[in-house]
This record gives C-alpha cells, sequence and structure tokens, in this order.
C-alpha cells in the first residue's frame, strides 16, 4: 500500500512540475517532466521539449542560448544541459543520470578574467557564460549517453552511437560508433 501511495505522489508532482516547466519552455504533447526537472531560460521560446519526452534533468540558456530536445527522448536525473548558443539533441535519445552537456567552457580561460570574476562577486555578470567560448553541440537519433559522462562544446554525435558511461567527448562521434574513455575513442562499430 506504501508503494502505491508513493507512486501517486510521484505522478502528482510530476504533473505539477509539468505545468511550471511548460511556462518556461515549450512542451509538446505526452511530456513527462519528473520533480526534479527544471527549466531556466530568459523565454519559453529557448526551450524546446519534443512529444513523448521525458525528462528529469536541469535545461539552462543564457543569453540566446537555444536547447531543443527530440521526441521520444529520455534524459535522467542530475543531468545539466547549458546552453549560451545551441545545443540540439535528436529524437527517441538516451541520455542517463549525471551527464553534463554544454556548449560552451562555463569561464573564460584568461587567468587575468577569472581573477576578475573572483573580485567582482559570485554573482556578477562576468559570471555568465558569454565570457566564455562557446560552440553548437548536436546530438544525433537513437544515441545513448552513459552515466556520468560529459559533452563539450562543439562536439556533433552521430545518428545511432553509444557514448560510454564516464566518458570525456572533446571531438565528434560518427553515427553507429560506441566511443569510451577521457578523452572518448572509438572502440567498437556498432552492426545493423
Amino acid at each position: 500500500m506504501i508503494s502505491g501511495l508513493k507512486k501517486i505522489v510521484k505522478r502528482f508532482l510530476a504533473k505539477r512540475n509539468l505545468k511550471k516547466i511548460a511556462r518556461n519552455a515549450i512542451v509538446g504533447n505526452g511530456v513527462v517532466a519528473s520533480h526534479e526537472a527544471v527549466v531556466m531560460a530568459p523565454t519559453p521560446e529557448q526551450v524546446h521539449i519534443g512529444d513523448n519526452s521525458e525528462i528529469a534533468c536541469t535545461l539552462a540558456c543564457q543569453d540566446k542560448g537555444k536547447i531543443t530536445i527530440g521526441r521520444n527522448a529520455w534524459i535522467g536525473a542530475k543531468t545539466v544541459i547549458g546552453s549560451v548558443e545551441e545545443i540540439i539533441i535528436g529524437d527517441y535519445a538516451i541520455i542517463s543520470t549525471d551527464v553534463h552537456i554544454y556548449d560552451n567552457n562555463n569561464h573564460p580561460t584568461s587567468p587575468e578574467l577569472r581573477q576578475k570574476m573572483s573580485e567582482s562577486g559570485f554573482h556578477s555578470d562576468l559570471w555568465k557564460w558569454h565570457h566564455s567560448a562557446s560552440k553548437k553541440v548536436q546530438i544525433g537519433n537513437r544515441v545513448w549517453i552513459g552515466e556520468r559522462s560529459t559533452i563539450l562544446k562543439g562536439v556533433t554525435i552521430g545518428n545511432d552511437a553509444i557514448v560510454a558511461a564516464g566518458s570525456v567527448v572533446t571531438h565528434d562521434v560518427p553515427p553507429s560508433t560506441i566511443v569510451a574513455g577521457n578523452p572518448a575513442r572509438v572502440v567498437k562499430q556498432i552492426e545493423a
């Protein structure tokens, strides 16, 4: 009986959270947003979540950043997707828990600018992502990204690829391959 009550409470929280998400994003039909899901964007038009997708992640846009999630995608809890430029996630993508995907470096690389950041206080404009290098990220259809992986700026992951758990993806991933490691390298071709 307790597990049944937990399911009811979980569904209630998810339904309530979906209403909040829909105020901050353009949400397709049949989208499920767990109680962990958060969308932070200057305007709702900057985040699109495709039909029948399920999210439990944080989607964060700064300035003119855009995040587009395709249909039937699943994105796990503790995952953070941060955009100052553009991140596109294809249909049927599965992104596990505790994954980090950024189209920017989050901070400048110049030591002088980083010193000014610290001196300015932790909530000043110098902490905004537009002060760092950025480049679009594209994740194809039917891609699987394993737990605790990191996808860095400028990366394209081809259709049907798999990123093994704990990988750090710094370069493009060819379609239908499995990559693993830090930095991630092709370890296997996927047979159709």
